[in-house]
């Protein structure tokens, strides 16, 4: 993280001046739907340690050096501990999903609030192609609101699914007395 001021979703959305800050919104609902859904729910002791980490600025990979030492206070290493040890807590803490495993998350999360209007909805808040959806996620990371990996990259969004058939496929309208 840097020192640089944060800014706001609504600053992001005016500055990118291509999607809506509802676009924003889902995209964060949908990565908690999505972090869920691959990850499971998650833990309260877990994030009590992870938000502390944070605001002692310690790295995950220096968890085992600082057990060691006992420089962490007791409760971080009994949590740490009834996890299985510091290998299995990094592992834990990890709920990162890259840009494929959003964009289909993104899609089912739409697809279950909208139906067959998903597709519009998302349009109507400028997104179009999954690209978008990576945009506006690296929007959040220059931004320090995201978190990337080193090997996340905007291109992971690229061409994931095609809108058209990823949303309107399984839609069928059928009339009364139709064959179909």
């Amino acid at each position: 993280m840097t020192d640089k001021p944060t800014k706001s979703i609504v600053d992001i959305a005016r500055e990118l001046d291509r999607y809506k800050v509802d676009a924003f919104e889902f995209l964060h609902e949908g990565l908690d739907y999505t972090v869920r859904r691959i990850h499971g729910p998650s833990n309260n002791a877990i994030e009590n340690v992870v938000r502390w980490m944070r605001e002692n600025s310690i790295d995950p990979e220096d968890i085992e050096t600082l057990m060691e030492s006992g420089s962490l206070p007791h409760p971080v290493v009994n949590i740490i501990e009834d996890l299985g040890g510091s290998a299995e807590f990094r592992q834990k803490i990890n709920r990162h999903v890259g840009g494929p495993e959003l964009c289909w998350g993104l899609r089912d999360l739409a697809l279950e609030k909208w139906g067959i209007m998903a597709q519009a909805v998302l349009g109507s808040w400028g997104i179009f192609k999954t690209r978008d959806f990576g945009r506006m996620v690296f929007a959040l990371v220059e931004n320090d609101l995201l978190q990337k990996q080193p090997e996340d990259r905007v291109e992971d969004f690229d061409n994931v699914f095609e809108f058209n058939k990823a949303f309107c496929q399984g839609f069928k309208i059928t009339l009364p007395g139709s064959d179909d």
